[in-house]
């Protein structure tokens, strides 16, 4: 048994040396010496460059974005004299006659609104009252009369907010981001 380990011993099995090339990926990049002051210098024109661009970018964000419908046609630029109107003056009396005029329709107004308005309430509690009435002498016969009619064509609006449905999967949608981007 002692002679085998000996022969093994004399065999002298090592770990295998890999030199670093073969060690290495393929896609590694071999990290060239720079002197310091070049890397210096670099950095600092890449830095004034970013400071350049930051600088600009901030003097066009102050620009308005154009708006398509103020920008003039060119073949209503052409004949614009042509377009403008003169002011119409009007005189002292018309004036007058403008403001007693649109006061007596907006007096006319007020008070068609406040009559329809008190119409509507009459009627509201004449039909309270009767209803009460009707309560007290039979409550069977007022039971009838609050139900709908199913004769007359009634559309509800129910919730505009209802609760989710369970196990509903929404359908994956396409957007298509039409944005105009200024710069």
């Amino acid at each position: 048994m002692l002679s085998v380990i000996r022969g093994l011993n004399s065999l002298s099995i090592r770990p295998l040396h890999v030199s670093a090339a073969v060690n290495s990926s393929v896609f590694m990049k071999k990290q060239k010496k720079m002197d310091p002051e070049v890397a210096k210098q670099r950095e600092t024109r890449r830095r004034k460059r970013l400071e350049k661009e930051i600088r600009s970018m901030q003097k066009h964000s102050k620009k308005p974005k154009p708006i398509d419908e103020m920008a003039l046609d060119v073949r209503s630029s052409k004949n614009i004299n042509e377009r403008r109107r003169e002011a119409v003056i009007y005189t002292e009396e018309e004036q007058d006659e403008y403001a007693v005029a649109l006061k007596d329709y907006t007096r006319s107004r007020n008070a068609l609104q406040r009559l329809d308005d008190q119409w509507i309430r009459d009627a509201m509690r004449m039909q309270s009252k009767a209803l009460a009435e009707l309560k007290k002498i039979d409550p069977v016969l007022w039971e009838k009369a609050v139900q709908p009619d199913a004769n007359l064509p009634l559309v509800s609006n129910g919730p505009a907010l209802s609760p989710p449905v369970k196990g509903y999967v929404a359908p994956d949608g396409d957007y298509i981001d039409t944005t105009r981007s200024w710069t």
